[in-house]
């Protein structure tokens, strides 16, 4: 994988919220510096069910097995037009593996990482609690995180 382009931003997206904030305030910022805007989404691989005796269930025999990189791409193309519109002009990338991992490699060389406010919930709130001081000790950019309630106040 290759890095953004140089004076490019980069977004992390939560593949739970899809971080409207901060693809907003990202491609705001884009436009008024202009540069580009890359988003990102991480993703991990999941284990199929097992069905009795370990086999997979018959679904998955029958051929129909799930694309989890595919599904994660137009997930991640939804939650950018549903942020900034069909021309949105974003470069949209998929990335197997950890959010800070994938943001790190993606943000090498990029002006900015922004990443969206924590999620409600206390759970994915230590989750994103966990990402964001991550990325602002180890990037070699600035990091600009959303504040909580941000989409509400704007």
């Amino acid at each position: 994988m290759t890095a953004a382009a140089p004076g490019s931003v980069v977004v992390g997206v939560s593949p739970r919220t899809g971080s409207p904030s901060a693809l907003n305030w990202a491609g705001t910022y884009a436009a008024l510096r202009n540069v580009s805007v890359t988003a990102v989404l991480a993703w991990r691989p999941t284990r199929a069910p097992a069905a009795p005796g370990g086999r997979p269930p018959g679904s998955l025999l029958s051929g129909d097995l799930p694309d989890p990189e595919r599904d994660a791409e137009a997930r991640l193309a939804g939650f950018v037009a549903a942020a900034l519109g069909p021309d949105h002009g974003v470069q949209c990338r998929v990335i197997r593996g950890n959010e800070v991992s994938a943001l790190l490699e993606c943000g090498a060389g990029a002006e900015l990482i922004v990443l969206g406010e924590p999620s409600p919930g206390r759970l994915a709130s230590v989750r994103a609690g966990l990402v964001a001081p991550q990325l602002i000790l180890r990037a070699r950019c600035p990091v600009v995180v959303m504040p909580g309630g941000h989409a509400r106040a704007g």
